[in-house]
């Protein structure tokens, strides 16, 4: 066999087969196996560069995807306040629709709590 050095590199790539890059492949493990801790700190910013640019070629087409925000669980002495809010809140927002004379929206706030709805507890039910 004889081996030309000052052979261009295109005659070489022409006469480069699989067993070649089949050797080139196993030199370059063996490599990598004996000099792999002085060979890391060299290589790293590397592959971290290659798995950024990754990583953004990947991302451009997906949407942002807001994180799933859990409902806390309310405690017993808790719901008191809430519904006592939310009665007051009612109570504010029927007397809105009075003062605005809304007879739909009274009539709507009259359904969400019906029993305390002064049109609803001024007549006289019959019990059967």
């Amino acid at each position: 066999m004889n081996f030309n050095f000052t052979q261009s590199f295109e005659e070489l790539a022409a006469k480069t087969g699989p067993m070649d890059l089949a050797l080139y492949a196993g030199v370059a493990l063996v490599l990598w196996i004996l000099f792999k801790d002085n060979l890391t700190p060299v290589l790293s910013p590397l592959f971290s560069g290659v798995k950024d640019l990754l990583n953004k070629k990947g991302s451009v087409g997906l949407p942002k995807v807001d994180p799933v925000v859990l409902p806390k669980v309310v405690a017993a002495a808790d719901t008191d306040e809430i519904f006592f809010k939310l009665i007051v809140s009612w109570k504010q927002t029927r007397d809105l629709a009075e003062k605005s004379g809304c007879v739909e929206a009274i009539k709507v706030a009259d359904q969400m709590f019906p029993y305390l709805s002064p049109t609803v507890c001024g007549k006289k039910e019959v019990v059967q």
